[in-house]
């Protein structure tokens, strides 16, 4: 098994998981493109997005109203930890239990290739295609990679035309 077939399980486990557990408890991301990428994932559950233009606290308060759980997944740059903090103790303060073993997770299995959620799908098709044995770049780069430009290709065949002239040998 190759490490991108041991990470690509890892990771739909992981994603499974959350969906899973997505059915009972809320999922709190920072964005609407967070909540587009967990949907296209296949999540179903309540997803609530942390940009409702109110304070983090006052939006700790409303969600705890109707919320005894949540599940926190904020991007794992530094920002994202901020935030995942800031939630944490809000959430906490109104007696709000808050997971984030899922986020710590999914950190681990991602922490080299994407930041954020929003790139999670497009990553999880990604491996996918190189644990199948597919294409392991961008597809612009597939495309562009064969392709010579016409600078590129005239001095190449100077360069074969001037080596050819040469006499090899004494």
């Amino acid at each position: 098994m190759t490490a991108h077939e041991e990470t690509y399980e890892d990771l739909v486990e992981a994603i499974a998981d959350l969906a899973e557990a997505n059915l009972e408890v809320p999922v709190i991301v920072e964005g609407e493109r967070d909540i587009r990428s967990l949907r296209a994932l296949g999540l179903q559950g309540e997803i609530l997005s942390l940009n409702a233009g109110v304070s983090m606290f006052h939006l700790a308060e409303t969600y705890s109203r109707r919320l005894r759980r949540a599940i926190i997944l904020t991007d794992w740059d530094r920002r994202g930890g901020r935030l995942c903090r800031l939630l944490m103790d809000a959430f906490e303060a109104n007696g709000v239990h808050a997971d984030v073993d899922l986020r710590a997770r999914l950190t681990l299995l991602t922490r080299k290739d994407i930041k954020d959620v929003e790139s999670l799908a497009g990553h999880v098709e990604r491996l996918s295609r190189q644990a199948d044995g597919g294409w392991h770049g961008k597809e612009s780069k597939k495309y562009y990679g064969s392709r010579k430009s016409r600078a590129v290709q005239a001095r190449r065949a100077r360069r074969i035309l001037a080596t050819r002239g040469r006499s090899r040998g004494p």
